[in-house]
């Protein structure tokens, strides 16, 4: 299109520059190479001219056809958006329904009449319906002509499935007859959880048309709205005979369309160009999309741009070729003679002839040509002031490389060093006289010169910088360098620049051996360890040889830190590494794991024979006392023993069984040996198993209380319950504490059972009060790991949720251990304190079993003391289990404190502890731990006569 007015103007300035070159004067005064060099320069000239018009005219053209491929996207659009809004409000159109009573019982035929009324108050939807969660079509606002199932209809069945809202591919609806497109949200009466149906709208394609028709699109515009599979369902102007074709049969979207700079066009069969533009209105149940797609006619627009353009260029030409006639007339008189002169004088003086009459008629039209020599003369002041500035710029640049702690070469492409500069003559290897102007390879020592050779090659490769690492001798020590060569300019030589890295090796070094090394006690870290354990069990592997490693655990340290302070076990732990090195040959290896867990390493001859000898060495070493400061220090230590490849072929399968048989000498009472068996895998598998079993109760809430009453040894009324924790396992069976509590200290779930223990006995206690009376109490356990736990923020407050959610009647009573008391925390001082401030008794647990002082009393109220069933038991056969009971109980009443006695199972001892005036008594023989429908089931007054 913009070739043919090109073209012309270019011919009109062609002849016109041809009239110039054919100029007798012109050919008179220069010569024709100059000439024609004169002509090249102005066609070159035009040619920017001619390029501008062009582009801007393609310009204006793109954005022509842009603007109104803007309209028909903004179109687009907006029939987008009416979708949405569509959808959004029907959405919430179904939600309403689908709450309505009527809706929830479809099979009630009232439900069809109120979907009749509804229908009749909307005129967007064709027909109301709720089929069931069989497909099968219950209730429907037209009545059925047969019965009629969709089950088989995708949107259905994600309604009825999944619960969420769903919208239906274009269908033919069965009930209303209609092509459509429907949509259906499950129907959930209130208290189910599965949906009895879903309640489905039916939208008519007729409402699609309707929408194209209120664009109100130009003349020309086509529009149509496909479905997944390219089928017309609605096309603006309306044409009934179109739908359900083929998007491409219709003329304006016969041809695929050609994407360019201004979006897609399309030339239809009707030959009108236009510009297309389609969007996804939804996607279906299927998740297959619906588009709508929009033709926007441009061929007036193209036509009218087109022809804008042409009358600019017909116009430009025209100026370019009046302009370029004039200057070319000015050029003539002005330059071109005066210089055709000046070169006739020049190669008249060539000949030894002087054309002064030619040069003087010439030149002394142009003032300019008498400036030339004064020109000169500034052009070579100029040139010195340059030669200057560049000498004073190598100087600079000179200095600078003396500054530089660096060393560096000039070489040429075969490695011969031309320059050098080197602040430091004690980086270079020899004396700078004896290496310029020879090769690398003639003064590098082999190593350094195989580097050398092998990043050179990488470089001529390349084209582009490397660097590297080498090290050389000098003067009897080994300096570490880092070199680095990059080109110079585009020449075939090259700077090499070499930099002293010795000191920074060295800190890298450093900094590597501290980041593999434990700070506390110097031996290896896990990093190092995990290091050395791959390397170690590689190397047995491949050369069918044994390797043992020892799982250390200190036993006592947390007693340590807690009694003496951190320092103290700090102290302790760099003597235990100090021993543990002395227990070992020299190719063995130690390395601190974590806290207090060590990891041995014996390898080299016969490591499982040494075994035996090198743990019962670490064995005594740790059983020696400690001395750190001031203080004697004693301790024991847990080993677990594992020998690659008997136990296991791979660094984490052999550290994971050594520690397995360490858990298992810990779990044994500490202070032993235990070796690697295939049970205690299976044990510490099952144990690991059952741990995440606790986790997931916990989430799936498997856990409930029993309660065992406790008996008023007078009255035999029933006045209290210990809160027992029980696990419905799911495939144990129920679990007593016994089985899952050890794992829930060692998982740090005590919290979590506590808080769940103590919230489940505030819901059940107003039960057990309408039972037994408001007087009755539920005594809830809080173990001395919850205590610690808490003191860092962990769970609930107890005493603040507790005063929240009961009657103010000390009506849940806290047990706590002994245990809680050995050597309590300000934190749990504070928190026996706030269960007295907020009304709450307290129960003391286990009395006498093994920690009993007197102090607790005096620093600590206790509202009871239950006696240690292990003296209960041994009562009245056993004298010395008498006299500590009498003690106790003597004790309880003097300090205000009431007694319970547990674990009592028979008459006698039921008659001795009442004829002792014991206050309360809970054992087997009046109960066992019952469920909650159990204990409501229980009596009230037990017969204790």
């Amino acid at each position: 299109m913009w070739v043919p007015i090109v073209a012309v103007g270019l011919c009109l300035f062609i002849k016109e520059m041809a009239v110039f070159d054919k100029s007798k004067a012109v050919r008179k005064i220069l010569p024709s190479p100059l000439r024609q060099r004169l002509r090249a320069l102005i066609l070159l000239a035009a040619v920017p001219s001619a390029a501008s018009i062009i582009f801007f005219g393609f310009k204006d053209y793109e954005a022509s056809i842009h603007q109104n491929a803007m309209y028909s996207a903004r179109i687009t659009h907006e029939l987008v958006l009416t979708q949405q809004t569509l959808i959004s409000e029907t959405l919430s159109f179904l939600q309403k329904l689908a709450v309505d009573e009527t809706v929830q019982d479809p099979s009630d035929p009232a439900c069809s009449v109120f979907l009749s009324h509804i229908l009749q108050l909307s005129d967007r939807y064709q027909n109301l319906g709720i089929p069931g969660a069989n497909g099968d079509l219950l209730c429907t606002a037209i009545p059925l002509a047969q019965p009629v199932n969709v089950a088989d209809r995708p949107y259905i069945r994600k309604a009825l499935d999944q619960g969420v809202f769903s919208v239906g591919s274009f269908q033919s609806d069965r009930a209303a007859e209609v092509i459509s497109v429907n949509f259906a949200y499950p129907v959930i009466p209130d208290g189910q959880r599965e949906p009895v149906g879903a309640v489905v709208a039916v939208l008519g394609l007729e409402w699609w048309s309707k929408q194209l028709m209120r664009l109100e699109l130009p003349d020309g515009t086509k529009a149509a709205i496909t479905d997944r599979e390219g089928k017309i369902i609605a096309i603006h102007p309306s044409d009934e005979t179109a739908l359900g074709k083929e998007l491409a049969s219709q003329a304006a979207f016969s041809n695929p369309p050609v994407t360019g700079p201004e979006g897609e066009m399309v030339q239809g069969d009707d030959g009108i160009r236009r510009v297309m533009s389609r969007s996804i209105l939804f996607q279906d149940g299927e998740g297959q999309p619906i588009e709508v797609s929009l033709a926007f006619p441009v061929e007036q627009v193209l036509v009218e741009a087109r022809q804008s353009v042409l009358i600019r260029l017909a116009v430009l030409g025209s100026l370019l070729v009046l302009f370029s006639s004039l200057a070319l007339r000015i050029l003539e008189g002005q330059v071109i003679r005066p210089l055709g002169a000046l070169n006739q004088a020049i190669l008249g003086f060539e000949k030894g002839q002087i054309e002064d009459h030619i040069l003087e008629a010439q030149t002394s039209k142009v003032s300019d040509f008498e400036q030339i020599s004064s020109s000169f003369r500034r052009m070579s002041r100029a040139r010195l002031a340059a030669e200057t500035s560049e000498r004073e710029r190598l100087q600079q640049l000179q200095a600078l490389l003396d500054a530089l702690p660096d060393s560096y070469f000039r070489l040429n492409r075969d490695g011969v060093i031309l320059e050098y500069s080197a602040t430091e003559a004690a980086d270079l290897l020899m004396p700078p006289e004896q290496f310029v102007g020879r090769r690398a390879a003639d003064v590098l020592p082999a190593p350094a010169l195989k580097l050398f050779d092998e990043n050179m090659k990488r470089y001529h490769e390349t084209g582009r910088a490397v660097s590297w690492e080498y090290e050389l001798e000098i003067n009897g020590h080994r300096v570490d360098f880092e070199a680095r060569v990059r080109p110079i300019g585009d020449g075939d030589e090259m700077v090499l620049v070499a930099r002293n890295i010795s000191e920074l090796k060295r800190a890298r070094e450093k900094i590597l051996l501290q980041a593999r090394t434990d700070f506390l006690t110097r031996l290896p870290n896990r990093a190092s360890l995990t290091a050395e354990l791959d390397a170690a069990v590689d190397d047995a592997n491949r050369n069918d040889q044994q390797l043992v490693l020892l799982f250390v655990d200190l036993d006592g340290l947390k007693q340590v830190n807690d009694r003496l302070g951190h320092a103290t076990g700090d102290g302790l732990l760099k003597l235990v590494s100090q021993r543990l090195r002395g227990c070992l040959g020299p190719r063995d290896f130690a390395a601190r794991h974590a806290g207090d867990e060590f990891v041995l390493l014996l390898r080299g001859d016969d490591p499982a024979a040494r075994a035996r000898a090198a743990t019962l060495r670490v064995l005594a070493a740790m059983q020696r006392p400690f001395v750190v400061g001031a203080e004697t220090v004693h301790i024991s230590a847990s080993i677990g023993s594992a020998i690659c490849p008997q136990d296991a072929k791979t660094p984490q399968a052999l550290l994971s069984a050594a520690d397995q048989a360490m858990y298992s000498a810990k779990s044994s009472g500490g202070g032993r040996i235990h070796l690697f068996t295939p049970e205690i895998g299976l044990r510490n598998a099952n144990r690991i198993r059952l741990m995440d079993d606790l986790h997931a109760g916990l989430i799936k809430d498997e856990f409930e209380l029993h309660y065992q009453p406790i008996v008023d040894l007078k009255s035999g009324r029933v006045v209290l319950a210990e809160a027992l924790l029980r696990w419905n396992h799911p495939e144990l069976g129920q679990l007593a504490p016994d089985r899952f509590l050890p794992l829930a200290e060692e998982g740090g779930l005590m919290v979590q059972l506590g808080d769940a223990g103590l919230q489940r006995a505030c819901n059940d206690l107003p039960a057990f009060r309408n039972r037994f009376g408001e007087g009755f109490q539920i005594c809830v356990n809080h173990s001395p790991s919850e205590l610690s736990a808490r003191e860092h923020g962990k769970g609930l407050d107890w005493a603040s949720y507790i005063k929240a959610n009961t009657p103010s009647d000390a009506s849940i009573m806290v047990e706590i251990t002994e245990a809680a008391l050995l050597d309590p925390t300000p934190f749990t001082l504070s928190s026996l304190r706030s269960f007295h401030d907020a009304g709450i008794e307290i129960a003391l647990d286990d009395f006498g079993a093994g920690y009993s002082s007197l102090l607790y009393f005096l620093n600590n109220e206790f509202d009871y003391l239950k006696i240690d069933r292990e003296f209960a038991q041994s009562a009245p056969e056993s004298q010395r289990a008498v006299a500590l009971c009498e003690t106790i109980l003597g004790l309880s009443n003097r300090l205000g404190s009431r007694a319970i006695a547990e674990g009592i199972e028979r008459e006698s001892q039921l008659r001795f502890f009442q004829n002792r005036n014991c206050a309360l008594g809970q054992g087997f023989l009046f109960s066992k731990g019952l469920s909650r429908r159990q204990l409501l089931e229980f009596t009230q007054v037990v017969d204790i006569k």
